[in-house]
């Protein structure tokens, strides 16, 4: 072992020698020195930026009521538009007469930000000031008033604030406060932020940018991006190049005369005496990497408060990096003695690593992600589903190949909505133009129902209400439209009359039939009614995703739907959980008239999280399953709302991975749970524990008070629920991985029953029949579960892909197999760190979210091999050459 030690060293030795190394620590100690003044500072987020806003037309839209509309101008909207700068007063007057006008984001969010420094400058005036100040005529200064306030929602911080004396707050909190002000007056504006931000600093000064987000969300974008790219770029390609320059010239200079006759001379092999040299070039690169590695660690920990001891498995990987190429450099060194050449052979193969890479990574954005299911839905026997190319398809079993009924494209900056089934005849969804990233689109709206007696051929119906995100049925005579902004009903006699057809009394919808059978007998024409704020004019509600002349709002006057909203469907109820910011209530209509006024019945309060993942939601006749990222599972009971339980983060994280991204109530207990991780878990609400009893008796009062708080009660709220706390049980995982997308479609004729559509490995399809048994809960026991569960795979289908993707598994995945995966190291690098086995980006309904699913262990698979190989190959040629 001491004479292959001895070789290792001199190796080692060797690549001390050399001058390139000792620019390299240089460059690596100055490059820490630079970085190690970057540091955060947490402060209350008081200013808004341009992404900040969620809807930039329905503000405008909002604004220009103010100016134009007389009943406004005393209200907060209009006494914020008066504020306004004269140009852009002049500008949404436009607005407010028809007039196409484009205000930039900036531009209007520059002036909320006026608004806010001259409001936070008003309180810091003396009583004397302010009373002067009141007696002038409005101008930006004194926007606020606190009785024209009195008509928003506020939320329960502003409130606080509000009732705060000015000279109890600091600049920040009264920054914060004249934000709050702005966000209550423009309802269903702005993205949901976390109360306090974290800004860059450099040296103790800000950095001059807008770069502002929470410390969640930078922890997030440090651990799952910022990391990943400096192993790519800075450990993968700098001080990888570096470490070939300097290692290149170990091997030939082993193979000249005098030096090798001396190591043969040792008792060791030749094979033996190649991979000592191999591992004495990894050893110096290791000790780079070290350097710079457990610096940025120690940098991360101290000034950005980021103690991620994960941080450090970047060392192995940016060894195993170099470690391909250097491998790459030692066989080229042995056949012709060259550091020049070896240097050669090891850029040649990065570029070779780099050409494949990027082609892979075109033929997957242009060839598989259109072709890839996002939501489906059934009508009958007939399957439909949107793909990631904003195309609608069906699936033809004949032939087992899904149709195109809307043509999609890779790239293509529409948006299709997640189709509804109406009735086993029809089957509703629209095309946004240019909606994949603006809500509102471009052009006109129309609902588009594919009909079974037309071929299931697109056609126009009604005008929907403008940003439409979702179209839910409820009971089998109404469809709901879930905008921005509002909650919209119609009927579904409109719907059809709309496109020339009459309504089936003895049509039966899948899901959206009422379970009882009951409907009312008589078809209701939609009345011409419109609760929306701001009715008197059309252009403005339309604008702001009011109702149209065929759709009306449903929204109780108390609700605001801040964005990102959730809404769940009870099955068999005519009822919808919403759950909009950190508030979730339950709305029903009054009377049997669904077309007429909804109210709240109950609503609760969700504790503040800093998780900033969307939430997913799933409600049963019996419970309301709320899921957000990798938070624990919230149970809360389906007619009080009161909160029922949890499924613990670490119990969660052992049995499920990834972050959840669609529930869907089976039966009474029984949810699926989707995740971006690719699988699909069957779990059961239970009863829990003792433990988990005394912490949901704990966090129900915690929730109560916050909901008296609010001025709203739980009405029916049961005071024994905290003695039947519940948790939830995994029953089953489906047997299918890459899961892309899932359909619930219960049987009418079994109550807890159906089929499970599964797409899954880009388009193929699974067809899954499931049934849950129900166990008598009297002889259940802590833990146990409460229902059988029994699930039969009914068919299998692989769609007959185009020429492309026949290219890409082939062709492509021919070239990723024999090419060593140095850029998707990143993926690995990314997982390690961060401890997640993929990202979610974006937010919105089921499907509209891209998932990136992390490449864990085949690069590493793929590197080793690739290195054992070329070492191999070293050691065949080097023991039967003759030096």
């Amino acid at each position: 072992m001491r004479p292959y030690l001895a070789i290792i060293s001199d190796s080692f030795h060797s690549a001390l020698a050399s001058r390139v190394l000792w620019a390299a620590f240089l460059a690596i100690w100055v490059l820490l020195a630079s970085l190690a003044p970057i540091g955060i500072k947490e402060d209350y987020t008081t200013s808004f930026r341009w992404f900040d806003v969620y809807n930039g037309t329905r503000m405008k839209a909002l604004l220009a009521q103010g100016i134009v509309d007389p009943k406004s101008q005393d209200k907060a909207i209009g006494r914020i538009a008066k504020a306004m700068p004269e140009e852009m007063q002049r500008q949404l007057r436009r607005v407010g007469e028809g007039d196409e006008v484009r205000i930039r984001l900036t531009l209007l969010t520059h002036a909320l930000n006026d608004l806010i420094e001259s409001d936070a400058n008003r309180g810091n005036q003396s009583v004397a000031d302010t009373a002067d100040a009141d007696s002038d005529e409005a101008t930006q200064s004194d926007w606020y008033d606190s009785e024209a306030w009195k008509d928003t929602v506020r939320l329960r911080e502003l409130r606080e604030l509000d009732e705060t004396p000015d000279d109890e707050l600091s600049d920040s909190l009264l920054r914060r406060r004249s934000r709050l002000r702005l966000e209550a007056a423009l309802p269903g504006v702005f993205e949901s932020r976390s109360s306090r931000s974290v800004l860059l600093t450099y040296a103790g000064l800000e950095f001059p940018t807008d770069f502002q987000i929470d410390r969640v969300q930078f922890e997030t974008l440090f651990n799952q991006f910022v990391i990943p790219i400096l192993v790519n770029w800075l450990l993968g390609l700098v001080l990888v190049f570096l470490g070939v320059l300097v290692t290149a010239s170990i091997v030939p200079d082993m193979l000249q005369t005098g030096s090798l006759h001396l190591l043969l001379s040792k008792p060791i092999s030749r094979s033996a005496l190649l991979v000592a040299k191999f591992i004495g070039g990894c050893a110096f690169v290791l000790l780079c990497v070290t350097q710079l590695v457990f610096g940025l660690y120690l940098i991360a920990a101290f000034r950005l408060g980021v103690w991620n001891t994960r941080i450090l498995w970047c060392i192995p990987v940016a060894v195993v990096i170099f470690a391909v190429f250097y491998s790459v450099s030692v066989l080229a060194g042995l056949k012709w003695r060259s550091a020049i050449i070896s240097i050669a052979a090891a850029g040649a193969l990065a570029a070779v690593c780099v050409v494949v890479g990027v082609i892979g990574g075109v033929v997957d954005a242009r060839v598989v992600a259109p072709d890839r299911i996002v939501g489906m839905t059934t009508a009958g026997d007939d399957l439909f589903a949107v793909t990631g190319g904003s195309g609608l398809v069906q699936m033809d079993t004949s032939e087992e190949v899904w149709s195109p009924l809307i043509e999609g494209e890779a790239g293509s900056n529409d948006r299709v909505l997640q189709p509804t089934t109406l009735d086993a005849d029809h089957v509703m969804t629209a095309r946004i133009r240019n909606g994949r990233f603006n809500p509102f689109g471009s052009g006109s709206l129309d609902l588009i129902v594919l009909s079974r007696g037309d071929d299931w051929s697109p056609q126009p119906s009604l005008r929907l209400p403008t940003a439409t995100e979702r179209l839910v049925s409820i009971d089998r005579d109404a469809v709901v439209a879930i905008n921005t902004a509002d909650l919209l009903i119609t009927s579904r006699d409109s719907i059809l009359d709309a496109i020339g057809e009459e309504a089936s009394e003895d049509a039966t919808g899948e899901e959206s039939g009422s379970d009882d059978g009951t409907a009312d007998s008589t078809a209701k024409s939609v009345p011409r009614i419109d609760n929306s704020v701001g009715a008197w004019l059309k252009a403005l509600v339309t604008m702001q995703g009011g109702a149209t002349e065929s759709f009306v709002s449903i929204l109780p006057r108390d609700v605001v739907m801040s964005p990102p909203t959730r809404v769940s469907r009870i099955r068999g109820e005519r009822a919808l959980i919403l759950l909009t910011g950190d508030r979730m209530q339950r709305i029903e209509p009054v009377g049997n008239d669904m077309m007429s006024t909804w109210e709240t019945s109950t609503r609760a309060n969700l504790q503040r999280e800093s998780d900033r993942a969307s939430h997913v939601i799933a409600s049963s006749s019996r419970w309301v399953v709320v899921a957000r990222g990798d938070l624990p599972l919230k149970i809360y009971d389906a007619v009080t709302l009161q909160f029922a339980g949890q499924w613990d983060r670490d119990a969660k994280r052992s049995f499920v991975s990834g972050t959840p991204l669609e529930l869907i109530a089976i039966s009474e207990n029984c949810f699926l749970l989707r995740t971006s991780s690719g699988h699909c878990d069957v779990i059961e609400v239970v009863r829990g524990d003792e433990q988990l009893s005394t912490l949901v008796s704990t966090t129900s009062q915690e929730l109560s008070d916050a909901t008296a708080d609010d001025d709203v009660q739980n009405a029916g709220a049961d005071s024994n629920l905290s003695d039947q706390a519940m948790t939830i049980r995994t029953l089953e995982r489906l047997p299918v991985d890459e899961i892309e997308s899932v359909h619930w479609r219960p049987d009418v004729s079994v109550s807890s029953g159906g089929r499970l559509y599964v797409a899954h490995d880009v388009d193929r399809l699974t067809v899954f029949s499931m049934s849950v048994t129900p166990r008598d809960e009297q002889s259940i026991s802590v833990g146990a579960n409460f229902s059988d569960i029994e699930i039969s795979k009914l068919r299998s289908v692989s769609p007959v892909g185009s020429v492309w993707r026949w290219v890409d598994r082939y062709v492509v995945g021919g070239l990723e197999l024999f090419t060593p995966q140095v850029l998707q190291l990143g993926d690995t690098t990314a997982a390690m760190v961060s401890g997640n086995d993929s990202l979610v980006i974006g937010a919105g309904e089921s499907g509209a979210a891209e998932v990136i699913r992390y490449q864990i262990l085949w690069p590493l698979v793929s590197c080793g091999i690739f290195i054992a190989v070329i070492l191999l190959i070293s050691c065949m040629y080097f023991s039967r050459s003759d030096y």
